[in-house]
């Protein structure tokens, strides 16, 4: 018996309700943050997940920024880290 390394996404979340309203980065983004293992990532680990070059990422952050579905924060090293509202209040 092998242990995936694949993965496992939270399938409860509002947003895949909406999947229509989302461009395919953001998506890509959306679903970087529903990891169930993670619920806050930096931007460099959002950017080697979804293979968004940074300048397309900070842009993609932003949107979803501005339409409440992701939430900045800072880790304990001060790091600017993000999460999905919903998972993150």
């Amino acid at each position: 018996m092998s242990m995936s390394t694949e993965p496992v996404y939270k399938t409860d979340l509002t947003w895949l309700q909406r999947l229509g309203e989302f461009s395919e980065g953001e998506k890509k983004v959306l679903l970087a943050l529903s990891n169930a293992k993670y619920r806050w990532r930096t931007k460099d680990r959002l950017s080697d997940v979804t293979g968004l070059p940074p300048a397309e990422l900070e842009s993609m952050l932003a949107g979803l920024i501005a339409k409440d579905l992701v939430r900045p924060s800072f880790s304990k090293n001060k790091n600017i880290i993000f999460g999905l509202r919903e998972r993150v209040g």
